[in-house]
């Protein structure tokens, strides 16, 4: 089922179906800026992400003695129906609560929440979990929304470009086959800010960013006055990502705590890089928020 929030600048789409955002159309130049899901490059939007970021090998990680199969990349929130919380005419909150089905693939009791608020020009987005358990509760949680990048007819992906607000001097953290292998190189920067966009950046798949000095960026062209502004500043992790080996007309800017698994790793749940820890009865929050331009 879809629900829509709407001002005078911008109107959210969003589905029951993982509590996506579906679309968002700026009223003023009546242009939508989320992709579209064409099956040719990508069919999603902007899934949330959880309990897992990135791909467990072979579909299955342990938490100890006992094996579990997670098959879906991201974990299961994106491909699960959400119940809608609370709607009022600038926010929305979709949510999901542990059950026997969750049970079979990842043993903890929880509550999740995701919320949408809409104010002016601008978006928040807050992920909200809380362990409902006896025991300590291990998770990833993350975003991945895409966007149409040219926004504009005329012009071109390579127009565009990745300004971060502030000199920011990122590590990439190495990927190999979509797991990483423990190790980080500097990622050089035009200018410290800039990453101008092209779609070989992607022939090896996502770039991840860590150590970052500045979590705010926008995209944007000079041909251009639209420009799309991510902050993710409760974010440890940044993916950068369209499907790799093709000329995909659009960009995912993914705001992550969490990490794929390692190459190496033997897939030992509360060993998974940057696992996030939540005791019995306590509660977990990060947000992020986009303006459109």
């Amino acid at each position: 089922m879809e629900y829509t929030l709407e001002n005078e600048y911008l109107r959210l789409t969003f589905s029951t179906l993982g509590g996506e955002l579906r679309s968002i159309i700026n009223k003023k130049n009546a242009k939508e800026y989320l992709w579209q899901g064409n099956p040719e490059f990508w069919t999603g939007r902007s899934p949330n992400l959880f309990p897992i970021v990135g791909r467990v090998k072979e579909g299955k990680y342990r938490l100890g003695s006992n094996v579990y199969t997670i098959k879906s990349p991201h974990g299961f929130v994106r491909i699960s129906e959400l119940e809608v919380r609370e709607k009022t005419a600038d926010k929305i909150t979709f949510g999901i609560s542990s059950s026997q089905e969750t049970l079979t693939v990842y043993p903890f009791e929880f509550d999740f929440n995701v919320t949408f608020t809409l104010s002016g020009n601008k978006f928040d987005v807050k992920y909200d979990v809380k362990n409902t358990d006896s025991k300590t509760m291990y998770f990833s949680v993350g975003a991945h929304p895409g966007f149409n990048i040219p926004i504009n007819d005329g012009e071109k992906f390579e127009d565009y470009s990745i300004v971060f607000e502030n000199d920011c001097e990122p590590n990439e953290v190495i990927c190999d086959n979509c797991y990483i292998t423990g190790e980080k190189r500097p990622f050089a920067l035009v200018n410290n800010r800039v990453i101008p966009l092209r779609h070989n950046l992607f022939d090896n798949d996502a770039i991840i960013l860590s150590d970052m000095k500045s979590r705010k960026l926008k995209v944007c062209s000079e041909k251009s006055d639209n420009s799309i502004t991510v902050d993710f500043n409760d974010f440890e992790y940044l993916g950068i990502w369209h499907k790799p080996m093709t000329e995909a007309p659009y960009i995912c800017i993914e705001p992550w705590n969490g990490l794929p698994s390692e190459v190496t790793s033997d897939e030992e749940l509360t060993k998974k890089p940057a696992i996030i820890t939540l005791e019995p009865d306590k509660a977990y929050a990060a947000g992020y928020s986009v303006e459109i331009r």
